[in-house]
């Protein structure tokens, strides 16, 4: 579930569309959080359902550090890759939080190195650090500032006003461990799968989706 000060907005006909604010979101506010109507499918149930569906499962979803893939039931599924992104998860963790202030008007993104991006993505983010293009063994290149961004933010998540809080009720210990052990927080590495053959299951990401 997304944050519900956002929206969906159509950029242009290259990109498409993507989830912008409609308010102000603080660092360490949570961005994203998985909740049950989020389908959650194993790699059996994603291969069973990709042939009727023409490549769509493959195009809207994103495998975690489990090697399932995850369909967001609302327009989280369109949310956009930048190379200077606004928003992570801690590894392993089942939520994202914003690691700068996010003004009203401004693209929420994410980093799809963090997704297990299958096929290469020919970044078009515009940002001063883009990649060019952007794979998922950026991972290990780009993990240390991302966790740090991670880090600086996290201690912030009980002092901002938190909407989604609801959906991270049963993390409550684990996050308050993290908020007194800091260097307990998981590295983004964790959000890795390494299948067990070569043998990856074809998709199509773009920019925007």
């Amino acid at each position: 579930m997304l944050h519900p000060g956002t929206e969906l907005r159509k950029i242009n006909d290259e990109i498409g569309y993507g989830v912008f604010a409609t308010q102000p979101i603080p660092r360490g506010t949570i961005t994203w959080a998985l909740d049950p109507l989020d389908q959650i499918l194993d790699q059996h149930a994603a291969e069973q359902l990709e042939q009727p569906y023409g490549g769509n499962l493959m195009r809207y979803t994103w495998v975690n550090g489990n090697g399932h893939r995850i369909l967001c039931w609302d327009f989280g599924r369109f949310m956009n890759h930048s190379c200077k992104a606004n928003s992570y998860g801690p590894g392993g963790c089942q939520f994202e939080i914003a690691v700068c202030d996010i003004d009203a008007g401004e693209e929420i993104t994410c980093d799809y190195a963090t997704l297990n991006l299958e096929n290469p993505l020919v970044c078009q983010c515009g940002s001063s650090r883009c990649r060019g293009v952007v794979t998922s063994d950026d991972l290990e290149g780009i993990a240390a500032s991302c966790d740090e961004l991670i880090r600086s933010a996290f201690a912030r998540i009980r002092e901002v006003k938190q909407p989604l809080w609801h959906w991270l009720e049963s993390q409550n210990t684990k996050i308050d461990h993290m908020l007194l052990r800091p260097d307990s927080i998981p590295s983004v590495l964790k959000h890795r799968w390494r299948p067990a053959s070569d043998a990856i299951a074809s998709r199509n990401l773009r920019v925007a989706t």
